[in-house]
């Protein structure tokens, strides 16, 4: 048995969630809002922030050297293969598709003299196509995963001071 929510639900917020931080009704002589509003913030309006200042907004810093800096880095400092991985997918799934749908072919043009090894080279060709797939995208995670865990040893080092 599940005890009842704190507060009554509250429709005007989106999917029924309650406000944060929860509102505590008003009771007559009990605790009243700050006078510089609710937590701090300018009274008159409900904004969960204090208001922002026009002008001052940062634009985000670039997070390194770039593709083609990384590309020209003798230290291998800075990796490529995390940037161009989805690309290496794209390209390596069209390649097995094209090699699948020359199987299939093949296998329908081989119905006419043998219906057997045809029907064979037909699943063959199918089922091949979908391992070589499941494949290539277990090598490329494990591949992200190393990458992964080069990125997190350097941002230990560097909160040691390593």
């Amino acid at each position: 048995m599940s005890t009842p929510p704190e507060y009554p639900y509250d429709p005007s917020q989106p999917h029924g969630q309650q406000p944060y931080p929860p509102q505590q009704p008003q009771q007559p002589g009990g605790p009243q809002m700050p006078p510089g509003g609710q937590y701090g913030y300018p009274a008159g309006g409900n904004q969960p922030y204090p208001p922002q200042q026009p002008g001052y907004a940062q634009a985000p810093q670039p997070s390194g050297p770039g593709f083609f800096g990384s590309l020209f880095d003798f230290s291998f400092r800075e990796f490529v293969t995390p940037r161009i991985i989805k690309v290496l997918f794209i390209l390596w799934l069209v390649l097995i598709g094209l090699f699948t749908l020359f199987g299939v072919i093949g296998g329908f043009a081989m119905m006419g003299d043998q219906p057997f090894r045809g029907i064979l080279t037909l699943f063959g060709s199918l089922l091949i196509g979908a391992i070589y797939v499941l494949l290539t995208r277990i090598g490329m995670e494990i591949l992200i995963v190393v990458f992964r865990i080069s990125e997190d040893l350097s941002a230990i080092r560097g909160q040691r001071g390593m």
